[in-house]
Order: C-alpha cells, then sequence, then structure tokens
C-alpha cells in the first residue's frame, strides 16, 4: 500500500498525457480531417501533375480521366511503379499518397478493434490498478492513480458511459463487461494487479468484486492483492469495518471498506477545525452548528465528539453541539445508543425542523439568550450543491458581523465551490468555505490510508519513538526512517504486523470491531496474555525475515548483509528484547484505538 508524500512531483509520464490531452489533442481533433484531407488532396494533385509530365517526357498520349484514374491508384501502391526518370511530383506523390491512405487505413481499424487492442495491452501489465466502476468516483480515483505514475485498467457495464472516452485519453485502458463476474476481472488482470478499487453504485456488486478477487489472488502472486472496497450505507460500512482484520487470511489478499462521507467527516474536521489553541483557551468549550444529519452530519457529529474527548474534554467541559434535521431527535438517539461516551462528551441542542422553514429563516439557534453568537464554526452538510449555498448565504448574513466560518460540503471543486473560492473578497463570502467531498476523499492519500495501513503507521511510529529513547539514529538504523521513506519490504513488514492482530487476538478469545466506547484505549491483558501474544508476534517477525533470507549473527543488525541478532527462538531471546515484544503487545489497544477499533472479549459461545 503505497502512500504518496506530500507534494511529490508528478511522474513524466502525467504531464505528457496532461499536455497531450489539454494543448495537443483538442487541437488535433480539431484540424485532422481537414488537415488529412488537405494533404491527400495536394498528395493527388502532385501525382496528376507527375503523371502528366512523365507522360509527355515519354511521347505518351494521355487524357484528364488517364490522369485523374493513375493518381487515385497511388493510393493502392499500384500506378506509382514506372520507369525511366521520374519527376519530383511524382517522387513525392507516390510516398505520400500511400502514407495518408494508411494512416486512414490505421484509424479505421483502431476504432474497429479498439477492445482488442485495449485487452492486448492488459495482458502485459504487472502490478496495476484496476477500478471497477467508471462514476465520478471512479474516474477520480483512476485520474489520481494515473497522475502517481500507476499503470490503471477499469471495468466498466455500461459501454455508452461518457467518462470512456475521458479515462482512455489520459492513459488508462477500459474493459467492458461485469466487474463482479470472474472472467472480466480475469481479463482486467486482477490477478496480476497491485490494487483493486471497487466504486460501483450497488453495494452487492462491491461485495462480490471483493469476493471474486479473493479468488484470484492466489494466482501466480508475487505482492499482495489490496481491495478497497466502497460501501454506499453508512451504518452497513461502519459494521464491516473490523471485518477487513479477519478477511485477511493470507499475506496475498488484503480487504479495506471506506465511505467517502466518513473519511470526507475526518478530513473536513482536520482542515475547519473548532478544537484550534485559540478556542481551547476560551472559558467555555466550543460551540459548533450541524445542519442536515444526513450520513455526512452524522459522522460529523460523532468524529466531533470523539476528537473532543480523546484529546480536549478537560475539565468536565462538554462539546457544544447545535443540530438541525427535520429527524434530529430520532437520528441523535440512534446515534447515543451506537456510541455510549456520546452524552458525556457532548451537550446536544436539538432543533426539529426543515431548513425551509420560516424557524430556519429566522436564526434563533445562531444566538444564545443574550442574543449574542458565540458559534466557532457553521457546518452545512446537505448533498445539492445549489440548496446548500443558498442556505449558507443565509446563514452568512446573519453572522456576518460576527465573523463564523460557515463550511459549505459540495460534490465537486468546480463550478458553485470556484465561484465563492475565487471571489471571496469581491462577492464578501470571506466566511464561506466550501468544501469539495470528491476532491477531498477520492485521493490516494485518502484510500491508501485505510484501517490496516493506519495500523501500520501507528507502529512503525511507535518503533521509531521506542528506538529514539535507546539512542538510535537513522544513520545508526535506517529502519527508523519516516514512513513515506521507509522501503517497501519495511513497510510490508509494518502491515503483515496489523494483519496479524487479529490472528493473535483469536487465541485469546478477543476480537476487533469498529471503536464504539472511546475508553477502550485503556484495554488490559494478562500477564500471561501478553507473554503469548509477544510470543506469536516474535515468531510472526522471525519466519517473514526467514522467508526474506535474513540469518543469525551476533552483533549489530546488518540491513544490507541481512543479518540480525535476535533471529533466535522466544526461549533463546534476551530478556530485554522479549520486554520490548510484550511492551508492543501492551500497546495493541493504542494502536487499534487511533486507528478507529476497539479489543473487545468474545463470550465462550462466540464462534471465532
Amino acid at each position: 500500500m503505497n502512500s504518496r508524500k506530500t507534494g511529490k512531483r508528478k511522474s513524466w509520464r502525467y504531464r505528457y498525457r496532461t499536455f497531450k490531452r489539454n494543448r495537443l489533442y483538442p487541437l488535433w481533433q480539431y484540424i485532422r480531417w481537414p488537415f488529412i484531407g488537405v494533404i491527400l488532396l495536394f498528395g493527388l494533385s502532385l501525382g496528376y501533375i507527375g503523371f502528366y509530365i512523365y507522360s509527355r517526357n515519354i511521347g505518351e498520349e494521355v487524357t484528364v480521366l488517364d490522369l485523374i484514374y493513375r493518381s487515385i491508384q497511388l493510393i493502392g501502391i499500384h500506378s506509382g511503379d514506372v520507369e525511366g526518370k521520374l519527376p519530383w511530383q511524382l517522387e513525392v506523390a507516390r510516398f505520400l499518397v500511400p502514407l495518408v491512405a494508411g494512416y486512414m487505413l490505421f484509424q479505421a481499424l483502431i476504432a474497429i478493434f479498439q477492445d482488442q487492442w485495449q485487452q492486448l495491452k492488459v495482458r502485459f501489465l504487472r502490478n496495476h490498478v484496476v477500478i471497477c466502476g467508471l462514476g465520478e468516483r471512479g474516474l477520480k480515483f483512476a485520474e489520481e492513480f494515473l497522475e502517481d505514475g500507476y499503470q490503471v485498467v477499469v471495468v466498466e457495464e455500461d459501454e455508452s458511459n461518457a467518462y470512456i472516452n475521458l479515462i482512455r485519453e489520459q492513459g488508462a485502458s477500459v474493459n467492458i463487461g461485469d466487474a463482479s463476474d470472474e472472467y472480466t476481472l480475469r481479463r482486467a488482470g486482477v490477478h496480476k494487479a497491485r490494487y483493486l478499487v471497487a466504486v460501483t453504485s450497488d453495494d452487492g456488486t462491491n461485495a462480490e468484486i471483493a469476493l471474486c478477487a479473493r479468488n484470484l489472488s492466489l494466482l501466480s502472486r508475487r505482492c499482495p492483492l489490496t481491495v478497497y472496497i466502497h460501501i454506499v450505507d453508512l451504518e452497513l460500512c461502519h459494521l464491516l469495518s473490523g471485518w477487513c482484520f479477519a478477511a485477511t487470511e493470507t499475506d496475498l489478499f488484503r480487504l479495506e471498506f471506506f465511505n467517502v462521507l466518513a473519511r470526507g467527516a475526518q478530513i473536513l474536521l482536520k482542515e475547519y477545525s473548532p478544537f484550534e489553541e485559540q478556542n481551547r483557551l476560551k472559558k467555555k468549550a466550543p460551540r459548533i452548528l450541524i445542519v442536515g444529519l444526513g450520513m455526512m452530519g452524522r459522522s460529523l457529529v460523532v468524529q466531533a465528539a470523539r476528537t473532543w474527548w480523546a484529546g480536549y474534554a478537560d475539565k468536565g467541559k462538554q462539546l457544544r453541539v447545535a443540530v438541525i434535521d427535520k429527524a434530529a431527535e430520532r437520528k441523535l438517539e440512534l446515534l447515543q445508543l451506537r456510541y455510549p461516551k456520546l452524552e458525556e462528551a457532548c451537550c446536544f441542542e436539538v432543533w426539529q425542523m426543515n431548513d425551509n422553514e420560516p424557524e430556519f429563516e429566522k436564526g434563533n439557534f445562531l444566538f444564545d439568550e443574550k442574543g449574542s453568537c458565540d458559534l466557532d464554526y457553521i457546518y452545512l452538510c446537505f448533498d445539492d450543491d445549489v440548496h446548500v449555498l443558498v442556505k449558507a448565504l443565509i446563514l452568512h448574513r446573519k453572522t456576518k458581523k460576527d465573523k463564523v466560518p460557515i463550511v459549505v460540503r459540495m460534490r465537486r471543486a468546480e463550478g458553485l465551490a470556484n465561484l465563492i473560492k475565487d471571489n471571496h473578497e469581491t462577492l464578501d463570502f470571506d466566511q464561506i468555505h466550501p468544501f469539495s467531498l470528491l476532491n477531498k476523499t477520492c485521493t490516494l492519500e485518502s484510500l491508501l490510508g485505510g484501517s490496516q495501513e493506519s495500523l501500520a503507521r501507528s507502529i512503525h511510529e511507535d518503533y521509531i519513538e521506542q528506538q529514539q529513547r535507546e539512542g538510535a539514529t537513522v544513520k545508526t538504523n535506517p529502519s527508523m526512517a519516516n514512513w513515506d521513506d521507509l522501503p517497501e519490504e519495511l513497510k510490508e513488514s509494518n502491515r503483515s504486523q496489523a494483519a496479524h492482530i487479529e490472528d493473535k487476538l483469536k487465541k485469546i478469545s478477543c476480537g476487533i470491531q469498529p471503536l464504539t466506547d472511546w475508553d477502550q484505549a485503556t484495554f488490559e491483558f494478562s500477564v500471561e496474555e501478553v507473554d503469548l501474544l509477544a510470543k506469536m508476534e516474535h515468531m510472526r517477525w522471525y519466519n517473514e525475515r526467514k522467508r526474506q533470507g535474513w540469518k543469525y549473527k551476533p552483533g549489530p543488525k546488518n540491513v544490507n548483509k541481512k543479518t540480525s541478532p535476535y533471529m533466535l527462538p522466544w526461549e533463546d531471546l534476551p530478556e530485554e528484547v522479549k520486554e520490548y515484544n510484550r511492551n508492543t503487545v501492551r500497546k495493541l489497544p493504542f494502536y487499534m484505538a487511533r486507528a478507529g477499533y476497539q479489543i473487545y472479549r468474545r463470550k465462550q459461545n462466540d464462534k471465532l
């Protein structure tokens, strides 16, 4: 699971394709056939003149129709093979005309056999990316991977999809077919791919794609296949997300579930955070307003409460959250049932109303009992760009003098979002901040930084801190490099450790589930459990290193020669190394909570 470095220079292949697509291709499309027609007519005219001069030189009487006929025959190279000295006009024409005709024939063959050509290209791909579903999300992900230098194959069932030609122009191959069919995925080279991203509009289809990909993942594989499944239903995605660890049955197949709305809430709260230092210095806790408790709004409530609980809920203060929705009470009650700490973390003001009612226009929810507006942020979470902008302008007019930031959820960065951003000063929209959902969430950083990747990063960051405490540096221990600079082999080791957590927990009748109890970072193992899990982790590490060719050798670890003093059975390890593994096990609940998961103890009749 590669993760791009922030600000990484775009690949030369992508820059060339962008220049060709934005500059050369539109110009060529506009002038291509008129240009080809002029060149063909020019060549035929040269042929006519050349044959006329040639006939006069050899004393042959020819008619106008004879000259036209011979010139046309140049297309098939039938009349250009003549003896004697040829005039330069005929020399040029007998090469130029067939070349132009050949180009026209080649274009016709490409149009007829385009699918076969695409399939031939796919046969030779390795470690590429397969995108299933070419909607807005699929198009954005395909563009992101192409920008990063990956080879991309798109599988789309609708051959009339308007995005097909667009993504082909950018360099992707497109296979027409049902992505949930194993034969179609094989044609797309899934068994040789590095990533598969299923973003069709149907959750069931995306799940079937994952099952087919798992069956194909064992065929001729040298690197793991990571499958990212988009689940449209937010609640279903939340319930399935803990299963991705159990679904990782082998080192060759990894599964991640994601939802752009849930990811969007996390990113939005990072970019427009009410928890900044100046807000923490206030006597009161921050007060935020969330308008619309759809999937995005509910995700934002949970993410804000969890962030406040984890790092800011000091001195018993509660985050003040005002919510507006026509079914606000019911939706908030469901959230409180799913997240027991929600009521402790937040003090809710519930305004059950529709946003097109007079009460919304009055805006009483913006002000306290003294008539002052103490809101730190307003978040508008509707899914209609025009509708959400109208409501943003209404609230902006009422809160303008208080300079309350209004974050507006919009689908894309184009259109209305650009209008607001580009005219902040001239239209006095400086307090309105458009948040483009697709542009923020359909990125490689967001996609590849999934649950297991986040967990792997946390493990590596803790390893760096541990080594720094012992006085090690990157020079003395290259494994301490930052995640983005870490060799792929070491990244895979951390990912393997993250994926193996589920297997360890099964041995002590524990499991993994999405984080709902925000105190679960304090989960504790017994002394016996810690020792067992530490031994299992060492054996996993030992077997992994052995497969990679590492050997035992006393003295310092040598990465280049692949030698380590710790390539020993558990019983023969020094006590300090055993304790290091035990400390890693004790930190598992912290790692899991940081990635959004918690460890729980199974009941005796639970199936493992």
